[in-house]
């Protein structure tokens, strides 16, 4: 048994068709059906169901599978261990982050921490918490930058820190009634409909948990993919939402109202990794590194911007 042929196992599992695997390996599709053949022969059972629809995997395969994933995430490990031996400096960091993030705050650390490992490999994937999380789960990242809290399971195996607790602010549409209030209560806006990202953010569930603590559930009107669309839909007056300072920064042509919240609310951005795994020296390094950066370069408090207020 080739550790080629298990490569090729996997490949041809995920793929669910020969073909397709055949081109993610960059070999023929002859050569790779050979080499699965010999390895079904060497076990003494089919690996594979074949039809016009693709391959699928046999009771036999599925079992299979399950060993020759967990041998290769072994030799992933040992082999980050092996470069680790070298330094943080010569790593490699695989880390998912909330949109919020991805604008001023974490490209400010990375340039920092790049002037002291220029040679760190960085990987950054974007979404919502619910699927970075889900990544971090499936071992295709080791860190995610996230409101992870909402999601928080007493039985899970994920470690968290608090990287940065902001306030959440009202943003109404600038006709509204509340738009001149120095502060308002949440529970205010009640009979207005929401504007609020979708429903994999972990901000959305925290806005929903406060709703529900002062009695009422958000009616949404409309969602918006980030916290940049959802400010711009507000100021246009479809609705009316909750954001955190770091979406306050910028300003695009259409500008909500901002109107402090009584008592006030706030929203936790976590670093978030996996406790049963091996993390990376590189990835602990950045995780480290991010964590006094943001204590030292904390972001400013929202000001609006015409008024200075």
């Amino acid at each position: 048994m080739e550790l080629r042929q298990l490569e090729y196992f996997l490949v041809v599992a995920q793929e669910g068709n020969v073909t397709r695997a055949a081109k993610r390996l960059y070999t023929a599709q002859p050569a790779l059906s050979r080499q699965i053949q010999k390895l079904e022969e060497e076990l003494g059972a089919p690996l594979f169901d074949r039809s016009r629809r693709g391959m699928r995997l046999t009771a036999v395969g599925e079992t299979f599978l399950q060993y020759v994933e967990r041998g290769f995430g072994q030799f992933e490990a040992g082999r980050q261990a092996v470069r680790d031996l070298l330094g943080p400096e010569h790593g490699h960091v695989r880390m998912a982050f909330l949109p919020a993030v991805g604008a001023d705050l974490l490209p400010e650390a990375l340039a920092a921490f790049r002037l002291r490992y220029p040679d760190v490999q960085f990987t950054l994937r974007q979404s919502t918490t619910l699927e970075t999380l889900q990544w971090l789960e499936q071992g295709e990242v080791e860190l995610c930058i996230a409101t992870a809290l909402p999601y928080r399971r007493p039985n899970d195996h994920l470690a968290r820190a608090p990287l940065l607790v902001e306030a959440l602010y009202a943003a109404l549409p600038p006709d509204h009634p509340l738009a001149r209030a120095e502060a308002i209560q949440l529970a205010d806006l009640a009979s207005d409909p929401f504007v609020l990202v979708g429903k994999g953010s972990g901000l959305r569930r925290v806005i929903e948990a406060a709703c529900q603590q002062v009695g009422f559930l958000p009616r949404v009107a409309v969602e918006g993919d980030d916290l940049a669309t959802v400010r711009g839909l507000v100021a246009a007056g479809l609705g009316v939402s909750l954001l955190p300072a770091l979406a306050l920064h910028e300003w695009g042509r259409l500008r909500p109202a901002i109107v402090s919240l009584r008592p006030d609310l706030t929203w936790t951005i976590e670093t978030v990794w996996h406790a049963e795994r091996y993390l990376p020296v590189a990835t602990r390094a950045f995780r480290d590194f991010l964590h006094a950066y943001v204590a030292e370069h904390p972001p400013g408090r929202f000001t609006d911007r015409a008024t200075g207020a």
